[in-house]
């Protein structure tokens, strides 16, 4: 069996002297060697000069084997230096600097920590307002700026509240910021769900019973309008009723203005300076109760699929990512002990499940 092993071996090795390479090759005929076999078939038939040819040359076997020896040998030394810092005696452990000691347990730690846990804040923020304004887009556009939403639809397809969890980092940031965008039914939403529409009163009471059992705190709550075209009788009761249920929420809302995907800064500046001049705003005091707090936010728009413009999309897409990134980086600053829970409420008349 050994001299098999050996035959096998010294025949696939290119030597200078294929006599001695193939030695201990079986003669014959039928021998499995094609250099033996070779001499009892014509010329033409010979296969042993093409096959040697393909034959392992020894000294590039040495090289891949010093090679793999070599780096086995770096794995191994690394590891086993790795594990042996563990126990290595350094002397009297009085002399030891806690620092220095500190830094190797430091250095060695980061080697070997499998699961790297990475500093992460939390904001909740609560989408209100019509339905149909774009509550449902804005979440998923601060999940993907190249979102599309679909044609919309005489009914609105959000029955209860949903939350859309996302989570973001920044360049040079060690810092994961979570956000959990809550998305709720829209006021004077009209539903269809069992041939019955939700009056803002269920609405309300989904609201606050998101506030009070699912999401306790909210560090934001934002009241989304549509001015793209007129604003009607609705859009302004909508904010009237938030302000009339919800005055104490003044600290902790804005107003985010959707469907500016095709519109500059100053266009913007001007639609919404509009808007505060009408006179149901104005009587119902609305711009204080938003303070400074108004966003822009929009998406690509669905008509693109059918009819696309290149000098659009990029126009489009532009703008999002510019009133998207405003938007997250004001819940990112937002402090995050810093949030609104319902059971704060000292008088529990103010806000009560219906």
């Amino acid at each position: 069996m050994q001299r098999s092993y050996r035959a096998a071996f010294m025949h696939n090795i290119k030597q200078t002297d294929r006599k001695i390479q193939h030695s201990l090759c079986p003669t014959g005929l039928y021998s499995w060697c094609s250099y033996q076999k070779d001499k009892y078939v014509q010329l033409k038939e010979r296969t042993d000069l093409m096959k040697g040819l393909q034959r392992i040359d020894l000294t590039e076997l040495y090289l891949k084997m010093a090679k793999y020896i070599s780096a086995c040998s770096y794995f191994i030394n690394d590891q086993s230096e790795s594990e042996n810092w563990m126990y290595n005696d350094d002397g009297d452990d009085k002399m030891i600097n806690f620092n220095k000691i500190m830094d190797e347990v430091q250095e060695w730690s980061d080697r070997n920590n499998k699961y790297e846990i990475r500093y992460t804040l939390t904001h909740n923020l609560l989408l209100m307002g019509k339905t149909r304004t774009g509550k449902t887009t804005i979440a998923k556009v601060i999940e993907n700026p190249c979102y599309i939403p679909p044609d919309a639809k005489l009914y609105s397809e959000t029955k209860q509240v949903t939350i859309h969890p996302v989570a973001t980092t920044l360049n040079n940031n060690n810092i994961i910021y979570c956000f959990n965008i809550i998305d709720t039914p829209g006021l004077f939403d009209k539903v269809k769900y069992e041939n019955r529409s939700l009056t803002n009163n269920k609405i309300k009471k989904s609201i606050e019973k998101c506030m009070e059992e699912d999401i306790t705190n909210i560090h934001l709550f934002a009241f989304v309008i549509n001015l793209q075209s007129n604003l009607d009788r609705d859009d302004i009761d909508s904010m009237i009723y938030v302000k009339n249920n919800y005055s104490f929420l003044h600290k902790y809302i804005c107003l985010i203005v959707t469907h500016s995907e095709e519109t500059n800064q100053q266009q913007r500046q001007n639609k919404i300076d509009e808007f505060f001049q009408s006179d149901q705003i104005i009587k119902h005091n609305l711009k204080d109760f938003f303070g400074e707090r108004i966003f822009f936010m929009g998406s690509l728009r669905s008509q693109l699929i059918l009819y696309p413009n290149k000098q659009s999309i990029r126009q489009q897409i532009k703008n999002v990512h510019q009133m998207r990134e405003i938007f997250i980086e004001y819940i990112q600053n937002l402090d995050p002990n810093d949030y609104f829970n319902i059971h704060h409420i000292k008088n529990s008349n103010i806000c009560t499940i219906l």
